[in-house]
Parts: structure tokens; C-alpha cells; sequence
């Protein structure tokens, strides 16, 4: 018998590209089926309940985020289980060392984060990959070449890669490395609950079913999509007010959708003919258009702050060939 372990904070963590987005909407959807009231905080979050930019120094930052944390853990505890993704690591120790803060004060500071979220019970899950440089380069693969661009960017114009020379390729490597380790000693400091996944091979099903009993709850199987219902919404949808296209797939019992890039996101059964994102707040519905009769797609839910979609209409303009998109 199954007894949740009782956290109203779960903290999602990892390398960029490491599935903390799917991850996090996976542990909230699990314990909603599970009759436990939960909520996910995608990082893009406009506003965010945690996150702030460094807008003038970094120490008044470091005060800030303490203050919003603190507050953040008091509103939690009059609430459902909050399951809060790449706000405590990333886009905060991150920006410590960004901004050169020496390594003894950051190990401070996330020990100091620690004494803050510990009345909620807390579970760290911190997702890993034995091989960084790999793990970035599928990710950039995935993402593409203007991600790729933008990362390096971010990565080299750091005050800290300024300081240690890092440029181009190579210093984005190096930053995430650092990044890494730094994040690595405070998991092994940390006395919270907390679970380090490997996710190198990319099974997902084994990292679910290992967060699943950190969390002590049992797995509910979501429904798949049949094939004869997924010929049905398979194809290529164009949106009225622009020329993106947005094409729905269907591989070995599940669809799929370019949401973001030309990343494939699955979608997740709520209801007939509606679906969400997953590791999105964007909610997918089918339709027939009642003059026309030709298929509709529109897309609903929450925006992030650097995707806008909530609003689109986007009427099927073809369907892939069912021998190039089935999987068995």
C-alpha cells in the first residue's frame, strides 16, 4: 500500500535539456491522478512566482530571492503541493556563479535555501547525464542550430567566462561544467529528500518509476490514442494569422506535436479530442469547422514568457502519408 510521502514542495532540477519541464508536469499530473491537489511552475512563467532578473548587483539579488523564496514557502503551506521546476539550481545558483561569486559563499547560500524550504517537507529530484558535452550536444540537436547560438551566447558573455577566458564553443562547456559541479556538491550536502537519475540512456519510464517510489505513490497509466482515432488528427495544421505550421504525428500509440522548435512534445490525453503539451501549459483540441467540415486545431491554456501560443487557430492543411508517421 501506497502512502504519499507528504512534501508540498518538489523541486526539479538538472543540465539544460536534461526533461525537467516533462518531468515536473509528469510528477504533478501523477499526483493529481492520485487524488493528491498539485500544480507545476513552468520556468517561463509570466509572472513567476520565485524568479527575478539580476537587475543591479548581485548581492541585492541574493537578498531578494531569499525573500521571495521565504515568502513563496508561506504561501505554499496553505496550499496544494507545489512541484516547482529550474528555480532553485538553475536561474539562481546559476547566477551566483554567472556573476562570479566565489564557490564557499555559493555553498553558503544554497545551504541557506535548503534551511528556507525545509518546513514544506521538501523532495529534490536532480536530473543527470554522465556526459555533459554529450548530453548538450543532443540537445542541440534536437533544438537546433539557433539554440545552439544562443546558449553559447549566454554561456560566454557571463561575467565569470569573461574572467576565465572561456569563448565560443568550448567556454559554453566549460561554464556548464562548473555549473554541474557546483550543483553536485550541494546535492551531496543537502539532507532533504532528495533523488540523483541518470537519465544518459533517455528511459523515461525507468526514471517515472523511480521518482514515483521517492515520492511513495503508485503509477496510474494515462490513455493512449488509438490508431484509427489518431489517422483521424494526424497532418500538417497551418495557423490563420501566420505561416507556422504545426504537424501532429503518431508514433507507437501516442501523438505528437512541434510545439517548440522542431521538438516533437507528446500529447496527453484529457478528454476526446483534447489534449496537453506535455511539459507545456498549452492545451491541444481537435474540431471539425461547422461551415467547412474540414478539421480544426486550437490551442489554449497558458502562454510562457518566450512561447505565445494560447489563441491559435490553425486549420489542416494535409495529411502525412499514415506508412511515415505510424509506428508499431
Amino acid at each position: 500500500m501506497h502512502e504519499y510521502v507528504g512534501s508540498k514542495l518538489i523541486i526539479v532540477e538538472g543540465l539544460t535539456g536534461s526533461g525537467k519541464s516533462i518531468m515536473a508536469h509528469f510528477i504533478a499530473r501523477q499526483l493529481e491522478y492520485n487524488g493528491i491537489p498539485a500544480s507545476w511552475v513552468h520556468e517561463g512563467e509570466e509572472p513567476h512566482p520565485i524568479l527575478m532578473d539580476v537587475e543591479s548587483s548581485i548581492e541585492s539579488f541574493m537578498a531578494e530571492m531569499r525573500k521571495k523564496w521565504a515568502a513563496y514557502v508561506t504561501q505554499v503551506g496553505l496550499s496544494q503541493v507545489k512541484v516547482v521546476e529550474a528555480s532553485f539550481f538553475n536561474n539562481l545558483i546559476e547566477y551566483l556563479l554567472a556573476y562570479n561569486v566565489d564557490r564557499p559563499q555559493i555553498i553558503q547560500y544554497g545551504d541557506e535555501l535548503q534551511s528556507i524550504i525545509e518546513p514544506l517537507n521538501p523532495t529534490l529530484i536532480y536530473l543527470v547525464h554522465k556526459d555533459v558535452a554529450r548530453s548538450l550536444e543532443r540537445n542541440f540537436k534536437d533544438r537546433g542550430e539557433g539554440f545552439m547560438n544562443y546558449v553559447i551566447q549566454y554561456a560566454t558573455d557571463t561575467p565569470l567566462a569573461k574572467r576565465r577566458g572561456w569563448q565560443g564553443y568550448e567556454g559554453m562547456l566549460m561554464f556548464w561544467h562548473e555549473l554541474v559541479a557546483v550543483m553536485d556538491e550541494l546535492f551531496q550536502r543537502y539532507h532533504i529528500r532528495k533523488l540523483k537519475i541518470d537519465n544518459s540512456a533517455g528511459n523515461w519510464d525507468d526514471c517515472n518509476r523511480q521518482v514515483l517510489e521517492c515520492l511513495s505513490i503508485p503509477l496510474i497509466p494515462e490513455p493512449g490514442v488509438s490508431q484509427s482515432e489518431a489517422m483521424g488528427l494526424i497532418g500538417v495544421y497551418k495557423d490563420r494569422k501566420s505561416d507556422k505550421e504545426f504537424t501532429v504525428h503518431y508514433e507507437d500509440g501516442e501523438l505528437t506535436i512541434n510545439i517548440f522548435l522542431n521538438v516533437r512534445t507528446r500529447l496527453v490525453r484529457r478528454a476526446e479530442k483534447v489534449f496537453v503539451t506535455e511539459g507545456w501549459h498549452f492545451e491541444v483540441s481537435f474540431e471539425s469547422d461547422s461551415s467547412s467540415g474540414a478539421s480544426v486545431m486550437r490551442i489554449g491554456g497558458r502562454d510562457i514568457d518566450y512561447l505565445l501560443l494560447v489563441g491559435t487557430v490553425a486549420d489542416k492543411a494535409s495529411a502525412p502519408r499514415p506508412s511515415s508517421t505510424v509506428m508499431r
